[in-house]
């Protein structure tokens, strides 16, 4: 009996030292390979991948927007010189709503063909923040009617400098052309200034 129990114990003893041998050196090889982090390890690098999609999600995102700009602004640009034309939606002619519905159209964003409808529409911006490929809004030729009556298509918007627009007017030109907004308050377009809205592109 003696004999037998010392065999058992040997053979148990021997089969822990293998097993734990052969962890330890499971456990040297994951750690040299670089697979085993402590808990705070583990954390930060989730952290880090968190922070990486975040940081690619905003960099994509930025991207989408000035291609969505860009495109925007290309095609409201090769509109000019179109003739104006009360009511007018299309390249044959456009007023200045038609102007803007037909723009954002063709890049799959509706918008209304009614001038007093964009109070309403996308975000508000603050003038002094309008971007590119935003849509600015002005009273009709009176001032004095509190609702918008006109809107156009931020082209340029830089520090010390009025901000550009591209719109379907009915005055001399009677076209699709560029105007100017002064910053000061002075000015045609400056006493009409009622908001700047954005859009979102669609995903």
């Amino acid at each position: 009996m003696i004999t037998i129990r010392n065999y058992i114990l040997s053979a148990f003893l021997l089969v822990s030292a293998f097993g734990c041998t052969a962890f330890s050196q499971t456990e040297n090889a994951n750690k040299e390979a670089g697979k085993m982090f402590s808990v705070s390890e583990a954390s930060s690098i989730g952290e880090e991948k968190r922070e990486e999609k975040t940081r690619d999600t905003k960099t994509i995102s930025s991207k989408e927007r000035n291609e969505f700009v860009a495109s925007i602004l290309k095609t409201a640009t090769d509109l000019e010189d179109v003739p104006y034309v009360y009511a007018g939606k299309s390249p044959k002619g456009f007023d200045c709503s038609g102007f803007v519905y037909y723009v954002f159209k063709e890049h799959n964003i509706a918008l209304p063909a009614s001038s007093k409808m964009y109070d309403n529409i996308g975000k508000t911006i603050a003038l002094k923040n309008a971007q590119k490929g935003d849509i600015i809004c002005f009273t009709g030729t009176d001032p004095n009617i509190n609702r918008t009556g006109h809107v156009g298509i931020v082209v340029e918007n830089k520090p010390n400098k009025p901000i550009k627009f591209i719109h379907a007017t009915s005055g001399k030109r009677y076209s699709v052309a560029y105007s100017t907004l002064a910053k000061d308050g002075k000015g045609h377009y400056a006493k009409r200034f009622r908001s700047v809205r954005r859009v979102k592109q669609k995903k």
